[in-house]
């Protein structure tokens, strides 16, 4: 990354930069930064690398972002308020049926994961299959750890 700025927004602290690998301007909570390296290469941001515009918050949806439809439970709710949705709407139940839009699909994969059974993905289906598939690694290694275990105890008495 060559560096282009620090910026705050939202109470966070970012490093702006340009990501060589990305070949694009990109936001690194510095929070969340496990380590870094000085190279022995000077920073070189192209001219075309713009900072961007933080006054509307960090995420801001594109309209060529993935629209994604959630069915959230009463335990689940605060997405809809901690997150920009396109549509909030009451299904009944106390459920909210809600549309947002994603930049990255693995985000709303780790999200919908957190939510359990308060939330899920019902559009675009791939997507909500690949979220199911996730849940199920996560159970099944689980199961094999609870598993290894179990004949662990049985072997030491």
């Amino acid at each position: 990354v060559d560096p282009m700025r620090l910026a705050l927004a939202d109470g966070r602290l970012y490093l702006e930069g340009w990501c060589r690998r990305a070949e694009s301007v990109r936001l690194f909570r510095l929070d969340r930064v496990a380590g870094i390296a000085l190279l022995d290469l000077p920073a070189e941001v192209p001219r075309k690398a713009r900072s961007r515009d933080l006054s509307a918050g960090i995420f801001q949806p594109s309209p060529d972002d993935l629209l994604v439809t959630l069915v959230l439970e009463p335990a689940g709710r605060w997405v809809a308020d901690y997150y920009p949705c396109e549509t909030v709407d009451e299904i009944g139940a106390g459920r909210l049926g809600v549309t947002v839009r994603v930049g990255d699909p693995r985000w709303m994969r780790r999200l919908a994961l957190r939510l359990g059974g308060t939330g899920r993905i019902v559009d675009p289906t791939d997507l909500a299959a690949d979220t199911v598939a996730d849940a199920r690694a996560a159970l099944d290694a689980y199961a094999t750890a609870g598993a290894l275990e179990s004949d662990r105890r049985a072997e030491a008495s």
